[in-house]
C-alpha cells in the first residue's frame, strides 16, 4: 500500500465517521417540547377534544360545586401512555380550555385551572419517574406495573399538596371572598357538615386529601385498565 492509497484510505474513513455522526446525532426538533409529530399531534387533539364531551356528563357535586368524581382527566393519562409526556401536555390544555368555554361552573376559569393544576402531576411524575427507569410504557411488565403504581402514587401525594395549597391561599378565597384563615372552617362546613373544632386545619388537609386521592386514583386506574387490558397501546402506542 502506498502513501497515497493511505491517505485516500484515512480519507474516506473520516468522511464515513463524519456521516455516521451526522446520522447518530440527534435530531434538535425531535426532542423538543414544542415539535410534535404528525401523529402525536393528531392523538393529542382528538383525546383533548374527548374530554371536553366529560364537561357535558351528569356527575355527583359537592355541595361547593366541586365534582366529586369525573372523568375529565382520564383521556389526558391515556394520551401520556400511549404518545408519551408532551402528548399529555397537549391534550391536558385542550381539556382545560374545554373546561373553561363549555362548564357552567360559575367561575369557570377557576375550576379549570385547579383541574390542570391537579391533574398534570399525574402526567409529569411519572414521565419523569420512567425517564431514569430502564422500564417503559410500552410493555406490561410485572415491575412495569410496580413502577407505574410508585409513580402514581407519587403522582397522586404531590397533586393533595398542589390542591391544598391552591385552595388555601388561592381557588376558595377568590371565588367565595374568603381570608385564608377563614378557608378551613369554611370548608369544613361544606365537606364534614361542622367546623371540626378545636383543629379545623386538620380536617381540612384531610377533605382535600381524600378527595384528591380518590380522584387520582379513579384517573390512573381507569386510563391503565382502557391502554393495557385492551392491549390498545400495541396497535396505537409509540415504541
Amino acid at each position: 500500500m502506498t502513501k497515497g492509497d493511505v491517505k485516500s484510505w484515512k480519507g474516506e474513513n473520516t468522511e464515513m465517521q463524519r456521516e455516521n455522526s451526522q446520522n447518530f446525532r440527534p435530531r434538535k426538533g425531535h426532542n423538543s417540547l414544542f415539535t410534535f409529530s404528525v401523529r402525536e399531534l393528531a392523538a393529542s387533539t382528538l383525546l383533548g377534544t374527548l374530554s371536553i364531551f366529560f364537561v357535558f356528563f351528569p356527575d355527583v357535586r359537592l355541595p361547593w360545586g366541586m365534582a366529586a368524581l369525573d372523568f375529565i382527566a382520564v383521556p389526558w393519562v391515556i394520551a401520556f401512555l400511549l404518545f408519551g409526556l408532551k402528548a399529555g401536555l397537549l391534550a391536558s390544555l385542550i381539556g382545560t380550555l374545554g373546561i373553561f368555554f363549555f362548564s357552567e361552573e360559575a367561575v369557570p376559569f377557576i375550576g379549570a385551572t385547579m383541574k390542570f393544576s391537579a391533574s398534570i402531576p399525574l402526567i409529569v411524575i411519572p414521565a419523569v419517574i420512567f425517564n431514569f427507569s430502564r422500564f417503559r410504557l410500552y410493555n406490561e411488565a410485572v415491575k412495569m406495573k410496580k413502577v407505574y403504581a410508585f409513580s402514581m402514587g407519587i403522582a397522586v401525594v404531590v397533586r393533595c399538596f398542589v390542591t391544598m395549597f391552591l385552595n388555601y391561599y388561592w381557588a376558595i378565597p377568590l371565588m367565595f371572598g374568603l381570608n385564608p384563615v377563614d378557608v378551613p372552617t369554611s370548608f369544613n362546613w361544606f365537606f364534614w357538615g361542622s367546623q371540626m373544632n378545636p383543629d379545623p386545619l386538620s380536617y381540612y388537609v384531610l377533605g382535600v386529601s381524600l378527595w384528591n386521592t380518590w380522584q387520582g386514583i379513579i384517573d390512573a386506574v381507569v386510563a391503565w385498565l382502557i391502554v393495557y387490558p385492551t392491549k390498545l397501546y400495541k396497535q396505537y402506542g409509540m415504541r
